[in-house]
């Protein structure tokens, strides 16, 4: 009985084979030029930069390497990071495989230095042990990563409400946004003002307008104040009036956002003060009262 399932089952396997073969499934367009672009981003990745000499960096290169074919929603979501906090991948990279390299082996190398101390150790949990510290090595690394990004893009997003309130007053002065753009970015200082001047100064060699300029710009950092902004410009249509109410909205929005988070901050910052300061008012009462509270209990006891 086994033999006769064994070879139906054989005979359907080989039939199911023989369909596939005969009428193949149409091929996935969509994957494959998916596919291709990745072959094509890996091999100018490649190109652009030089070949690490180090084995950690060539080990760094093949984990970006996995990650851009195996999981490339998860480098598109740490791009805009890297970018605004001003962090290469390669080094970034090179950096967390050596940490979790260290980390994953320090626990295999404690026990083994144990078991020749003469320590009766067991060995079986030193790689799951690894692991774990491997891989909160690189939880915490994209963390701070993040915690890192989210500073630079608040730091961001405050010089860049500036901007604008610069923008606004040029163009109620009488300026055109055409003149203000990079007339305000000359005026202020600091990393921001100097890549919307840059990015202002380039566009134009580059056939697009400073409001797409503006919104690419945002788009690489992933600041949504800047991506919005080149979307509404681009539905005023270029009309000087509806152009000069929109950028004067965003101003006003922009200020008031950026005055809002001020205070809240300040709140912040004064509710500390006064907790530390309650603290501060409870230690010194248990160092006053405290030996006439432990004399009296003497006495009494």
């Amino acid at each position: 009985m086994i033999p006769v399932l064994v070879l139906g089952v054989l005979l359907a396997v080989g039939l199911l084979q023989l369909c596939w073969l005969l009428y193949p499934p149409a091929p996935d367009l969509v994957a494959e030029i998916d596919q291709w672009r990745r072959g094509r981003d890996v091999a100018a990745d490649r190109a652009g930069s030089p070949a690490p000499a180090s084995p950690l960096g060539r080990i760094a290169r093949w984990v970006a390497e996995g990650l851009r074919s195996r999981r490339p929603e998860l480098l598109d979501n740490l791009a805009p990071d890297l970018a605004i906090a001003g962090r290469d991948l390669q080094a970034w990279l090179s950096r967390v495989t050596l940490l979790a390299l260290a980390f994953g082996c320090a626990p295999a190398v404690v026990m083994v230095g144990r078991r020749l101390n003469g320590h009766d150790v067991s060995l079986q949990w030193a790689p799951i042990i690894g692991l774990l510290l491997a891989a909160a090595v690189v939880v915490l690394s994209v963390k701070d990563l993040r915690t890192e990004a989210a500073t630079a893009r608040e730091e961001y997003v405050r010089a860049l409400s500036i901007y604008m309130d610069l923008v606004a007053m040029s163009m109620e002065a009488g300026q055109g946004h055409a003149q203000a753009l990079p007339a305000a970015a000359q005026i202020g200082t600091g990393r921001v003002f100097s890549e919307i001047r840059r990015t202002i100064d380039l566009a134009p060699s580059k056939g697009i307008t400073a409001w797409v300029a503006l919104g690419q710009l945002g788009e690489r950092y992933r600041i949504v104040q800047l991506i919005s902004l080149k979307s509404s410009i681009e539905l005023a249509n270029n009309e000087a009036a509806r152009v000069k109410a929109s950028l004067i909205a965003r101003a006003d929005t922009m200020r008031s956002a950026r005055l809002a988070a001020e205070m809240e901050r300040a709140n912040k910052a004064t509710e500390s003060m006064r907790q530390l300061t309650l603290v501060a008012a409870m230690l010194a009462a248990i160092y006053i009262c405290g030996p006439y509270i432990l004399a009296l209990r003497a006495a009494g006891g």
